[in-house]
């Protein structure tokens, strides 16, 4: 199989989508929990995974609408890259943020 320019393309987006939607999850997790040096009983916990998990879920949302619209203008030949940088970029989030990387 051939690497096209759209399929790096692609990729490019997926993964970048990715890295934008952790950013956004630590921040809102954070700030959910009132900064990061406050000692949580279990219900501050929860609160900060609520919120974590849903922006997490919403920030996947704005990516699906985003590779989407990149697929349409990109054209049909960056749908592996978007589904590789999809695939890659999701396996590789929730690795992090399920405590791996050393956090």
């Amino acid at each position: 199989m051939l690497i096209t320019r759209p399929m790096v393309a692609g990729a490019v987006v997926a993964l970048a989508g990715h890295g934008l939607a952790v950013v956004a999850t630590i921040a809102v997790a954070v700030a959910a929990a009132g900064g990061t040096d406050v000692d949580l009983d279990a219900g501050g916990r929860f609160a900060a995974v609520v919120f974590m998990a849903c922006t997490y879920g919403v920030a996947q949302m704005i990516l699906l609408v985003v590779c989407v619209a990149s697929w349409s203008r990109l054209g049909s030949g960056s749908l592996p890259g978007i589904l590789t940088g999809w695939v890659l970029g999701m396996a590789a989030t929730m690795f992090y943020l399920c405590g791996g990387f050393g956090t």
